[in-house]
């Protein structure tokens, strides 16, 4: 009795491409952390009173604020384009600062989502971080 089954193969998938949708997941975690905060109570109205986590904002402040929520889609870009040592590296370190973030974002929050979300952020950052560091070689033993 002959079955004709297909044998499925998992093709390994490139570290950078790897990165890259990791990446792409940190950005959507993060957007989509900022929209439900919106339905917290007394947000939007401190939003229009330009005060954000109790603190008066400047253009300073929303610069800076502006600057860490771009990188992570800039990431997305540069895991794609950085030769292999810089691109090792510079995730690495970007996806260390990021862990930081997100844990310090947790810092004075009880609410169940936000909790939720800041922990996936710092387990998607932790990811980046650690298939960053095992960035596979070219070297055979």
């Amino acid at each position: 009795m002959k079955t004709n089954q297909k044998i499925l193969k998992n093709k390994s998938i490139d570290i950078k491409i790897k990165l890259s949708a990791l990446w792409m997941l940190y950005m959507f975690l993060f957007i989509y952390t900022d929209h439900y905060k919106l339905y917290m109570p007394g947000v939007l109205n401190d939003m229009m009173s330009g005060i954000s986590e109790g603190m008066q904002l400047s253009q300073s402040t929303l610069l800076g604020i502006s600057i860490i929520s771009i990188i992570p889609a800039l990431m997305i870009f540069i895991s794609l384009t950085l030769t292999a040592i810089v691109n090792r590296w510079v995730n690495i370190i970007i996806g260390f600062v990021y862990i930081l973030i997100s844990i310090t974002s947790l810092i004075g929050h009880a609410w169940a989502f936000w909790i939720f979300y800041c922990t996936l952020l710092t387990i998607v950052a932790a990811l980046i971080v650690i298939y960053s560091w095992k960035w596979p070689s070219d070297i055979s033993n």
